[in-house]
């Protein structure tokens, strides 16, 4: 048990045990006193719950090694995401729609994970260019269609 651990332990205990000392004072008719014994109760549970305790270098190398496989999820994540759009596996091409939704979702995603900002404008312009071809590949039915009648 580490020594934060143990004075917060502490000090609950001894904020715990002046508000029962306090509602003893306060049952004997002894206002003062009990007034005196809770507001000292407030500040021990007040500090028990205030202290915060420093992370050690092993947590700091945790967080940055979490960290580090958050961003390299959140990526992979991205690229599979774009690849998919890209028709990479995909018989028919995706819709304006279909890529609209998975923008959103994926830039909801994005934004918790701990991306730079120029890996997130990367991402962006895969998806514009995705974005890009699709209308054109619209637009190139739709004259094809008009061409038709």
């Amino acid at each position: 048990m580490s020594l934060d651990r143990f004075l917060r332990w502490v000090l609950f205990s001894a904020g715990i045990i002046t508000v029962i000392f306090a509602g003893y004072m306060l049952n004997i008719n002894r206002l003062p006193e009990s007034s005196m014994c809770l507001s000292l109760a407030v500040g021990f549970l007040c500090f028990a719950t205030r202290i915060k305790r420093e992370k050690s270098e092993y947590e700091s190398e945790f967080q940055d090694t979490a960290n580090k496989d958050l961003h390299d999820m959140a990526v992979l994540i991205a690229e599979v995401a774009v690849s998919s759009l890209q028709n990479i596996g995909r018989t028919v091409p995706p819709t304006t729609k279909e890529i609209n939704e998975l923008e959103e979702k994926l830039n909801n995603f994005l934004a918790s994970m701990p991306l730079s900002r120029e890996e997130r404008e990367e991402i962006a312009e895969r998806i514009e260019g995705v974005k890009n071809r699709t209308r054109r590949n619209e637009g190139g039915r739709a004259i094809l269609r008009n061409a038709r009648l």
